[in-house]
């Protein structure tokens, strides 16, 4: 599914299509949130500098040695500090919107909530706008930071904040907006108590990167120096997390069934084999639930965001132990006979 998205937003790109390209590849990192090409080619089709900025310094954040960001990225920052703001964002946004380009109205709308971050307006069309969970709460938070007496978005805050737990997604869209000091304290969450194990190496690299922008800020250092140079960071694919960690409970229970057999594999029940089966879908389950929650297996099951809730996980958690545990329990139970079954004719031999 990603690979179809991307694709069809690269063809979109050199056939001169810059909105489709812009609105696939937007889709796709929105689901593949680590996928380098795709952040890499939205820095080049998007119209919005911030934008282009932003994905970019997500490059890095996967891969810290691609040289094409490296090279793109400071010229970009510079451009950013001699562009003049527009007059009437709020407007470009509504005629965008109108004339049924949503991603760009969006655009306006994050710039001018950087450059203002009390235009109520702004926030509200935001909300309406978010493509995310995650970003309808920063959009909602922001409306009640401003007005506290917003009953309706004060309410609405509090429901999405019970059903929404995704704090490297909720970094992302405080980033978005340009507000560094939520996306810094919502990536350090997430550095500690994310899913999974890949998402909290990637909250870590946005936590030193913040970290190091606030710093450069407050010495009134150049913006080129804002990110300090890190250790490479290696990522292996989701796929390839899940099947390394749903390996282990097959592997055992395959030995366990050698030694079942008598090291003979033909002496080994056919039902034992088939349970097998069992065992790995189980495997995957918990694995999944526990340590790659945005596989895109999950996303095409439960939606973009795959497993987005802890009830979900539990419950994903629970069935894969029942898999597992239930042929476990039938070779114990199988080679507890076996014995019993083996002790009596040793008996009978010996009288």
């Amino acid at each position: 599914m990603a690979l179809d998205l991307f694709r069809e937003a690269v063809k979109a790109a050199h056939n001169g299509d810059q909105p489709l390209a812009h609105q696939l590849l937007q889709e796709l990192v929105i689901g593949q949130p680590r996928h380098e090409m795709g952040w890499l080619w939205l820095s080049k089709v998007s119209e919005d500098l911030e934008e282009q900025i932003y994905a970019l310094e997500t490059v890095l954040t996967i891969n810290p040695a691609c040289e094409e960001a490296h090279f793109r990225l400071p010229e970009l920052k510079s451009r950013r500090k001699q562009q003049i703001p527009e007059i009437d964002l709020y407007q470009e946004a509504v005629a965008a919107y109108k004339n049924g380009r949503p991603h760009q109205a969006r655009q306006h709308l994050q710039q001018l909530v950087r450059a203002e971050p009390s235009h109520t307006r702004a926030w509200i069309a935001l909300g309406r706008l978010a493509q995310t969970s995650a970003e309808k709460v920063v959009a909602m938070e922001a409306i009640v930071d401003i007005n506290p007496q917003n009953e309706k978005a004060t309410t609405a805050l509090k429901k999405l904040k019970l059903n929404h737990d995704d704090y490297l997604a909720l970094g992302q869209a405080y980033h978005t907006v340009g507000q560094a000091n939520k996306a810094l304290a919502a990536y350090q969450y997430a550095a500690k108590h994310a899913a999974s194990s890949v998402d909290r190496h990637i909250a870590r690299k946005h936590v030193n990167n913040l970290k190091a922008q606030l710093e450069s800020q407050k010495v009134g250092s150049d913006d080129s120096q804002a990110q300090q140079p890190s250790p490479p960071l290696k990522l292996t694919s989701d796929t390839g997390t899940l099947l390394r960690l749903a390996a282990g409970p097959v592997i055992i229970f395959g030995l366990l069934l050698f030694i079942h057999g008598g090291l003979n594999p033909l002496k080994i029940p056919f039902i034992l084999y088939l349970s097998t089966l069992g065992v790995g879908v189980g495997s995957l389950l918990v694995a999944g639930a526990a340590n790659t929650p945005h596989h895109r297996f999950w996303q095409q099951m439960l939606g973009p965001e795959g497993i987005k809730d802890s009830p979900t996980r539990y419950m994903m958690t629970a069935l894969g132990l029942l898999l597992i545990l239930i042929p476990y329990g039938i070779v114990l139970i199988a080679s507890f006979n076996r014995l019993v079954t083996y002790q009596a004719a040793l008996s009978a031999t010996l009288q």
